[in-house]
């Protein structure tokens, strides 16, 4: 099965919304709705073609999704965000991909933004009379 690289990532799930974040490049990443659901169905252990099955109850569902869905698993594998583990799928029944306004896209964001913040030391890489989130001026 699919499980989170958690020796460098961290996931959460608020409102429908995923975030990644990896410790070790100060990237951070967020995925479309539909994205968003399929990442919260890995992290729950379930099959990719059971996660394709389940998309395809909808009655509008693009003829393409194996296709997308295989190439969205592939991106979170190619970043490391995913890993294959020996560990069996579960079992459980997934539920229902309500699919919103008929949009099936499967898009993952890479944002750098606040790398600078993700990856510094709060302890030591600040500047001393301002405090955190003020990074040092490079000398």
């Amino acid at each position: 099965m699919y499980k989170l690289n958690d020796e460098k990532m961290f996931y959460d799930i608020a409102d429908g919304q995923a975030i990644i974040i990896n410790f070790v490049t100060g990237m951070y990443y967020g995925a479309s709705a539909l994205g968003s659901m399929v990442l919260d169905a890995l992290m729950q252990g379930k099959d990719p073609k059971q996660i394709v099955d389940t998309i395809k109850n909808n009655e509008d569902c693009v003829v393409d999704i194996d296709q997308r869905v295989e190439r969205f698993i592939a991106a979170l594998t190619e970043k490391e965000i995913f890993i294959l583990d020996d560990q069996p799928y579960s079992q459980e029944s997934l539920g229902d991909f309500v699919v919103v306004h008929g949009d099936y896209s499967l898009e993952l964001n890479e944002f750098a933004e606040v790398q600078d913040l993700l990856l510094a030391d709060p302890v030591h890489d600040v500047e001393a009379d301002m405090g955190w989130p003020k990074l040092k001026e490079e000398d």
